[in-house]
């Protein structure tokens, strides 16, 4: 298991590279093909469209094929797709291989999230934390590489970087010991903590799914809205240059990475909810700043404050819910992370059209909005555990009596 959990920080390293290298790229590549922000937007939107598929498609492929090599389909795709666009291909060529590249990381993100949050029976958040700092170590990574070759000019050998990285992970993964891949074959029969595996959700926990549902679906639209609209933004609010404007992205991953290597073991110590509700003030607090600073290195302390606190709202609200609602552990992961990619796919849409019809400063404001869903959707969810629990219940029938 822990070759398989290796394995498994490699792969987060891949996807958070995927996740934010047309972000930190946006700029030189617009500008490249002649495109608007617009144009941006979708090609993102469609991305994470093909992360919806990959999603939703994992569990089918798993049985069918096996995980070992559902994830070697995953790897493949990911490895052409780079490799092409790394060539400049026509624009509808880029776009078509993006969405293959979007298929292979949602199949990544929802088959290793899963096996992850079920099997670590010990301190789920903290096996998740780690996880998810390979994904900030990715998404640090490959915005500084990509500002190094837009610098040199080269900015398109960023592509054929990773696409070598892949095609180093995929063999790292098809030569895996048999007895290792039998372990990820045979995980699912594995016992979960004595838990029994329920069928399907109670009336009860449905309110508690939905706010869940739009907690991922707003989060990774913030998320995704920061990494790949961040240079952008700083160009258009205090007109930096495009290599200096993708440092921005490697200082919110310097912040995510930091925090992730600490978020775990807090939240572990502390109550999930109080844990949440801190995160999300943080959140909102230094994005609303942003909109009344003009001071390069003020905006640069914002987003390093930005990424300390959101570091946590993925994989310790993803622990949370399967916490709330016991035995669906696979069937909850792979909602809330579809939901997160509904919702990075659609706001990433929305986002590309405010920047290119209004001004950045509306989207700052925009992504403000989105971090207030957020704290409402824990103030609830912290309700909802209020009058669902033992005490709670208690008081309020009492309540009622009087």
């Amino acid at each position: 298991m822990r070759r398989i959990f290796i394995l498994s920080c490699g792969f987060y390293l891949l996807i958070g590279i995927t996740s934010v290298v047309l972000g930190s790229l946006l700029p030189v590549l617009l500008s490249h093909y002649e495109r608007a922000y617009s144009d941006g937007g979708t090609l993102l939107f469609l991305q994470f469209l093909g992360f919806l598929v990959g999603v939703i498609a994992s569990p089918a492929m798993s049985a069918r094929m096996g995980r070992k090599w559902m994830l070697v389909v995953a790897l493949l795709s990911i490895f052409v797709a780079y490799t092409v666009i790394g060539c400049l291909p026509p624009w509808i060529w880029v776009v078509a291989l993006t969405i293959g590249v979007g298929f292979g990381s949602g199949i990544i993100e929802s088959s290793i999230g899963a096996f992850t949050i079920e099997f670590a029976e010990q301190q789920k958040a903290v096996a998740m934390t780690k996880l998810d700092v390979y994904f900030g170590l990715g998404a640090l990574l490959i915005p500084a590489i990509a500002s190094l070759y837009i610098t040199l000019g080269i900015w398109q050998v960023t592509f054929f970087t990773i696409a070598a990285i892949t095609c180093i992970l995929m063999l790292l993964w098809i030569t895996m010991p048999a007895e290792s891949t039998r372990r990820l074959l045979g995980a699912g029969k594995e016992d979960s903590g004595g838990m029994p595996e329920q069928v399907r959700y109670t009336s009860r926990h449905i309110p508690l799914l939905a706010l869940f549902v739009a907690f991922f679906f707003v989060y990774m639209g913030l998320e995704l809205g920061l990494m790949n609209f961040l240079p952008s933004i700083m160009i258009e609010t205090i007109q930096v240059k495009a290599s200096v404007a993708s440092l921005s992205v490697t200082i919110l991953w310097v912040a995510m990475v930091i925090g992730r290597l600490f978020v775990g073991k807090i939240a572990e110590s502390v109550r999930y909810t109080s844990f949440l509700l801190w995160s999300t003030v943080g959140t909102l607090l230094p994005i609303i700043l942003m909109t009344a600073v003009s001071q390069e290195w003020v905006t640069y302390l914002l987003i390093f404050g930005t990424g300390i606190f959101m570091s946590g709202l993925f994989s310790i609200a993803l622990v949370y819910a399967n916490t709330l609602i016991p035995g669906m552990t696979e069937k909850t992961t792979s909602i809330l992370i579809a939901s997160g990619g509904i919702g990075g796919a659609v706001l990433q849409f929305f986002i590309g059209w405010s920047m290119s019809e209004w001004s950045a400063i509306h989207t700052i404001w925009i992504l403000a909005g989105f971090s207030g869903v957020l704290l409402l959707s824990i103030g609830l969810t912290h309700q909802w555990k209020s009058r669902n629990s033992p005490v709670g219940s208690r008081l309020i029938r009492k309540g009622k009596e009087i």
